[in-house]
């Protein structure tokens, strides 16, 4: 009897390595509009799968370990989303872990702003161009390419204007919340890339004026809005920190200032949330941000 069980401990022993990390959450607990981190820390993955609100996600190894960043959309009701992950090491073994990600609900201030009325409520040889810029950046930020981000920082060093998911009332008319974050910065004040990228998109557009869109790689994309000058081209590669513009007030814009938009996979995120949670992210690895 004791042999057999030591013949069946020897067979388990090489055919199922033992692992050596652990997967967690960054933070257990978010907010909607923010974005969630799945961190493993250990041996090498081959790979890696979530499945978050029924998505299928990827967890992208690195010299670290792997990461998944997960978007929890301005829409997404406050409660416990269960995650469940697939693991696979460099020897083919698969384990399955469960997490649970608390999202909180964060009530966000009202904005009134007094606009151009074509502005608000654009005429109708307006609504085709309209129409097709929309498409042409659900296009962009649809792209799927390799990892391009490693750190991140402030396009701009001036306070915030207008933060993230604020609801905006313009001529007395509700719209939808503010897509991203305004920073209070003059006109001509150089518009840093807050990671590193590929430039996606360089155009004037009705709303955001001279706009730049920068693909980091990996459904995250960072859109630059309102711009005076822009100083790259399309498919330009940046470094985080390089001046892709200079700050304006093209398109439907009140005065000066700068307007970021993030969107992962799809969903927009708060641009100052997602910086803080690298922050974070770096502290956790012991990486200088």
């Amino acid at each position: 009897m004791m042999r057999l069980v030591l013949v069946l401990f020897i067979s388990l022993l090489f055919t199922q390595p033992a692992w050596c990390g652990e997967l967690t959450l960054l933070s257990r607990q978010v907010h909607n509009g923010e974005v969630a981190v799945l961190l493993w820390q250990g041996e090498p993955l081959s790979f890696g799968v979530v499945r978050f609100r029924n998505e299928v996600l990827y967890l992208y190894p690195d010299a670290d370990g792997a990461v998944a960043l997960l978007p929890v959309g301005l829409n997404v009701p406050a409660g416990d989303y269960h995650l469940l992950a697939a693991l696979v090491d460099l020897h083919g073994q698969t384990t399955t872990t469960e997490l649970v990600l608390q999202v909180e609900y964060k009530k966000r201030p009202e904005e009134h702003l007094t606009l151009p009325e074509r502005m608000v409520t654009p005429v109708a040889k307006d609504v085709d161009r309209i129409n097709r810029e929309s498409y042409l950046l659900q296009e962009k930020f649809a792209l799927q390419s390799p990892r391009f981000w490693t750190t991140f920082e402030r396009p701009v060093d001036e306070s915030v204007s207008g933060v993230f998911g604020e609801r905006r009332i313009l001529n007395g008319k509700p719209k939808s919340p503010h897509s991203g974050t305004d920073f209070r910065s003059p006109s001509g004040t150089p518009i840093r890339s807050i990671s590193n990228g590929r430039v996606a998109l360089v155009a004037d557009l009705f709303y955001t004026g001279q706009t730049v869109v920068v693909d980091h790689g990996e459904g995250l994309l960072s859109l630059y809005a309102h711009l005076s000058k822009v100083l790259v081209e399309q498919d330009h590669e940046l470094i985080v920190g390089d001046v892709l513009g200079q700050v304006g007030s093209t398109g439907r814009s009140t005065g000066a200032h700068l307007h970021l938009t993030v969107k992962l996979l799809g969903e927009r995120v708060d641009p100052l949330a997602l910086l803080a949670t690298f922050e974070k992210l770096n502290q956790v690895k012991g990486l200088d941000q």
